[in-house]
């Protein structure tokens, strides 16, 4: 994924962001909310689209 990103939700926070990057199972997730980039096992990142612009919806109401 070099200079793509992907749309997708940390399901265990429910914080949307993008995945920047994988490595070894792991995903690399910048969170929309402006939080530092972060490495996260496969398993708890979602890129549902349908779920993503929930969360998106969500945090753009609890951040506006």
């Amino acid at each position: 994924m070099s200079g793509r990103t992907t749309p997708a939700v940390d399901t265990r926070s429910g914080a949307p962001g993008e995945i920047v990057s994988t490595s070894h199972g792991f995903y690399h997730f910048r969170p929309d909310h402006g939080g530092p980039e972060m490495q996260i096992a496969a398993h708890w990142i979602t890129t549902d689209p349908e779920k993503v612009r929930d969360a998106r919806a969500a945090a753009a109401r609890r951040y506006s």
